[in-house]
């Protein structure tokens, strides 16, 4: 299946971020899965996310390991940037999924799994308590989306966490004259 749409967003009652994403079949049929991720994955997730986009880069471009931190931040600024041009971040969420294979319930995710591959997307695997499980295969750009999706639900939690992605994670240097 293809993905087609992700949202995060934080509900206060759970006090947890609702990942509800969508994907076309064959027939262009939506199909809806949703997941709860609380403070505890989330922490557990965004280490894993920075350590595959800086392996990624080693797999891909080995000349370049020296500086991974950099590359990550500047093709997150990029596919952000590319992300708000395409309108990503300001279409609304597609409510009109014909099936829920993992059930209308939100999974209660405890486990997430990496791997990946040179020149292949990033894949998570994302586990649940009672073993299901789904996966996502993000491309540069997704996964970049999905990081600022993640990154601006955990700031609307409050939890105080900082998500910072590799090499943005210091302040920009203010102009000056040298002599």
């Amino acid at each position: 299946m293809e993905l087609h749409q992700i949202q995060l967003s934080y509900n206060q009652e759970q006090d947890r971020v609702l990942l509800r994403a969508t994907f076309r079949d064959k027939a262009r049929a939506l199909h809806e899965v949703r997941a709860w991720l609380t403070r505890r994955i989330v922490v557990r997730l965004w280490p894993g996310i920075v350590r595959a986009m800086e392996a990624k880069v080693t797999l891909e471009q080995p000349q370049a390991q020296h500086a991974k931190r950099e590359i990550v931040g500047m093709v997150h600024q990029a596919s952000i940037n590319d992300n708000v041009q395409r309108g990503g971040f300001a279409k609304k969420f597609e409510e009109t999924a014909v099936a829920h294979p993992l059930g209308t319930e939100p999974l209660l995710v405890t486990i997430a799994n990496f791997h990946l591959k040179a020149n292949q997307p990033v894949r998570i695997e994302f586990v649940a308590l009672g073993g299901k499980r789904f996966e996502f295969a993000f491309s540069d750009r997704i996964l970049h989306g999905f990081c600022k999706l993640l990154q601006d639900a955990v700031k609307n939690a409050e939890w105080e966490l900082d998500l910072v992605m590799p090499g943005l994670d210091q302040a920009p240097v203010a102009p000056g004259a040298l002599n």
